[in-house]
């Protein structure tokens, strides 16, 4: 009965009819459709395109590229500045999401979507269209492989993807299409903000990066 009141309160007012991901217990959320774009304002228009490449917490300065430590001591949220009360996870919350949620084992998969690599995530509640399948065990890119046509259907019933877009060093990018590294909003001490990382065969959430290093941002929105 839980599930079912806040699947009813979540997707009702969520766009594009969000689904709900359980990020602690009894704390759900949505995930934006899209990585945060390269202005820090808006989302890509698919699930599988990069978007932006940021430094940690630079919310109130998107394009911020320095190098220097000192510029990334204090976390602003990307999601203050994107209308509609969206946020970034928590380091416990991604954990929670990829490792400790019921079934967690058989809602996440690597995979390739429209030629581009990346993690793809199940809802809670999840009914897979019949003709398309998961392999969760998989450790290579390409095990599970999908047109745009069949990502269609995988995003009708909830899925989430989240591209391998690399990273970024002052201007310059690095392991794209090969990496994924997403923010987090918390510290392992001050200045080593958590990142959730994946590749081919290595998913991980206890990374504490250089907040200087520019990396992919996926926003969520609380159900109520």
């Amino acid at each position: 009965m839980l599930f079912l009141s806040l699947l009813a309160s979540c997707a009702g007012d969520m766009p594009d009819g969000g689904v709900p991901f359980s990020v602690g217990e009894d704390k759900q959320v949505v995930f934006a459709l899209g990585n945060l774009s390269e202005d820090g304002r808006s989302f890509v228009e698919h699930q599988w395109e990069y978007g932006g490449l940021f430094g940690w917490g630079t919310g109130d300065r998107p394009s911020d590229t320095t190098d220097k430590w000192e510029d990334y001591v204090l976390f602003v949220d990307w999601g203050n500045f994107v209308a509609g009360g969206w946020r970034t996870l928590t380091a416990d919350e991604w954990y929670y999401l990829l490792f400790e949620r019921p079934g967690a084992d058989e809602k996440k998969a690597v995979g390739t979507v429209s030629g581009m690599h990346g993690l793809l995530l199940l809802p809670d509640e999840c009914a897979m269209p019949s003709e398309i399948s998961i392999d969760c065990r998989a450790i290579n890119w390409d095990v599970n492989s999908y047109s745009v046509d069949q990502w269609k259907q995988l995003e009708n019933v909830g899925a989430i993807f989240l591209p391998a877009a690399g990273f970024r060093w002052g201007e310059v990018p690095y392991a794209f299409g090969c990496e994924g590294l997403y923010w987090s909003s918390t510290t392992k001490e001050e200045g080593c903000p958590y990142t959730m990382h994946f590749d081919g065969n290595v998913l991980a959430v206890d990374w504490d990066n250089t907040p200087q290093f520019g990396q992919s941002v996926r926003l969520v929105r609380d159900c109520k």
